[in-house]
């Protein structure tokens, strides 16, 4: 705008000042114009005044200044003027005499001619000299009343002064044009600022929109249609302003949802690339950062998912599918590709495909581990009541009738119906903890009189066993925490006893040892065995329910199968978490995280 403004202003300057010289050559040249008519009206009264006395002469009167040339000659000289200087010449080109001014010289004509059409031929005309000055000349012949040729006259005129006024007229004329053409110049800048001002305002604003910057506003300038429009502006601006804020948030609300849905998104655009990807999508599919704007077909490294696309695109409908990935673990997913026609409001968008992908994995996880459960539970449940069925019948066929075998028979119906009852409360048990309906009794807990308490009513048990219990603080002053006595007992009643149970038959150690860790608020438990250990292989699955390392071994140790789920459950019920080690045939270690003070968690 300012280059637009300094053209415009030097081009009304330049057009101005070439007017104005234009107008002042006009005004010198009419001047002069004028002043050359004058001059001619003064030389043609003076030659029409000569002739006029003239009209009696003969040519014997000049040639012989008779009293009648003299008479004129006197008249003439009343009227001639300072500046003027009148000759008069006979045929043969001779001054006879002359009047006025003698420094005014004019050139001797020569010859004249005396034919009687010469007599009509008066010219005017300009005599410039070698010293710029400037003279008229007024030359003809002059006749008598018969129309006899008397002499030729010629009349010269300085124009001295009239130059003298042109000159400055002409320097006024110029100087005056130059000053007006300074004052356009300021003026026009002046004017043309005020304008471009509120324009480049304008200008700048709607940049800073085309920027989707809405912060800048329109200044009223002075201007009164710049100003009304720079409101429109103004109030364009603040409409742009809130539809960009509301976008926005929705943009980040959409990308939030997008973001935290469980479920993998993809969508791809008529030209098969990719436009929108979704967090679980890059997790499910092990997708790098850089996947937008790619085809799917250089993207995706399942062939079943790009041939499902494909199928999308090519069949323009809906497909469904469950696929297992095997990139870095293996995945189930169920996969719908969504075939999306394209909109006639939306042309430009045309058709795309939109894929679903819904990781399965766990859900499948867990309904093997259901069914699993299922087929364990009903095995376990139907080995004691066979056991005890077939007991029954045994002794009712007639093994009543010996004391001996009766007894021995209604030892073993005992024993597989509390093996039955522990399997049955052991359900319980684990259904509550998982489903937390269990009743909660927090209150501070000595971790060292309950372990004691422990070991003092399983002292027996290990005995039997030939396993000595040790137990250390390592915290050198008893531990304190908040939770609830019930559950820590059972976790340790379950992980002491496997220990015992577990170890060699000949023999072995089971030490418990507990510390505090007051920085970060957690209490920590070490079960150690030098038993038979578990098997590396097996060491992921021991926490699953009715899992066993060697069922037979278990069976007759009177396990359950569920003890280690129980604990594993009952830990992560108190916010902390519990890690196992073994070695095969050299022991185990569980090492049991609890907070010391759940309370402080919650606040």
């Amino acid at each position: 705008m300012k280059r637009l403004t300094l053209g415009l202003t030097a081009i009304f300057s330049i057009l101005f000042l070439t007017l104005s010289l234009i107008f002042s050559l006009n005004a010198n040249t009419l001047v002069q114009t004028s002043m050359e008519d004058q001059t001619k009206t003064f030389m043609e009264e003076t030659a029409h005044t000569l002739e006029k006395a003239c009209q009696n002469l003969t040519s014997e009167d000049l040639s012989n200044e008779t009293e009648n040339w003299r008479v004129v000659r006197q008249e003439l000289l009343s009227v001639s003027h300072s500046v003027e200087k009148v000759s008069v010449y006979n045929k043969e080109g001779k001054e006879i005499c002359h009047l006025g001014n003698d420094r005014l010289k004019s050139e001797n004509p020569g010859v004249v001619s005396s034919s009687p059409d010469s007599s009509k031929d008066f010219q005017f005309k300009r005599l410039d000299r070698p010293d710029h000055e400037a003279f008229y000349e007024y030359s003809g012949n002059l006749t008598n009343q018969q129309g006899d040729f008397l002499a030729y006259i010629r009349i010269v005129r300085s124009a001295t002064d009239i130059a003298d006024s042109r000159l400055r007229l002409f320097r006024f004329s110029i100087l005056g044009s130059l000053m007006m053409t300074v004052l356009l110049y300021v003026a026009l800048r002046i004017y043309f600022r005020q304008i471009s001002q509120p324009i480049d305002s304008l200008s700048q604003l709607v940049g800073k929109l085309n920027k989707h910057d809405y912060s800048l506003r329109y200044d009223q300038l002075g201007v009164e249609e710049l100003d009304a429009l720079g409101d429109r502006v103004n109030r364009l601006a603040d409409n742009l302003s809130q539809q960009g804020s509301q976008i926005s948030m929705q943009e980040e609300r959409l990308k939030l949802l997008m973001n935290y849905l469980v479920v993998g998104i993809l969508m791809m655009d008529k030209d098969h690339q990719i436009k929108v990807v979704n967090r679980a999508a890059y997790r499910i599919l092990n997708l790098n950062d850089k996947v937008l704007n790619h085809t799917y077909e250089e993207i995706l490294k399942d062939q079943e998912l790009k041939e499902m696309i494909a199928k999308g695109y090519k069949k323009k409908k809906n497909t469904k599918s469950e696929i297992t990935f095997h990139s870095t673990k293996k995945r189930i997913v169920d996969v719908n590709v969504l075939y999306v026609p394209q909109n006639r409001e939306e042309l430009s968008f045309g058709e795309r495909v939109i894929v679903l992908l819904y990781d399965i994995t766990e859900i499948r996880h867990l309904e093997e581990v259901r069914s699993e459960f299922v087929a364990n539970a009903s095995h376990e449940l139907k080995t004691p009541i066979t056991v005890i069925k077939g007991f029954t019948e045994t002794l009712l066929d007639g093994a009543l009738e010996d004391p001996v075998s009766a007894r021995y028979f209604v030892e073993l119906m005992d024993k597989e119906s509390d093996r039955l009852g522990q399997l049955i409360n052991d359900t319980l048990d684990l259904a509550r903890i998982e489903q937390d309906k269990r009743e909660h009794r927090i209150e501070n807990v000595c971790l060292d009189e309950l372990i004691e308490e422990i070991l003092i009513q399983l002292r027996q048990k290990a005995q039997k066993r030939q396993v000595q219990l040790h137990f250390e603080n390592l915290f050198s002053k008893p531990i304190d925490l908040i939770s609830e006595p019930s559950r820590i007992k059972q976790i340790m009643l379950n992980l002491i006893i496997n220990a015992i149970k577990y170890n060699h038959p000949q023999g072995g150690d089971v030490w418990i040892s507990i510390d505090s860790q007051p920085k970060s608020g957690l209490v920590i438990i070490k079960v150690k065995d030098n038993g038979i250990g578990i098997p590396k292989k097996d060491l992921p699955r021991i926490f699953e329910r009715f899992y066993r390392v060697d069922k037979a071994r278990s069976k007759a140790s009177g396990g359950t199968g569920l003890g280690l789920s129980i604990v594993r459950n009952l830990v992560k019920s108190m916010d902390g978490h519990i890690l196992v080690e073994s070695k095969w045939q050299e022991g185990t270690c569980f090492t049991v995280y609890l907070p010391s003070d759940p309370r402080g968690e919650e606040d």
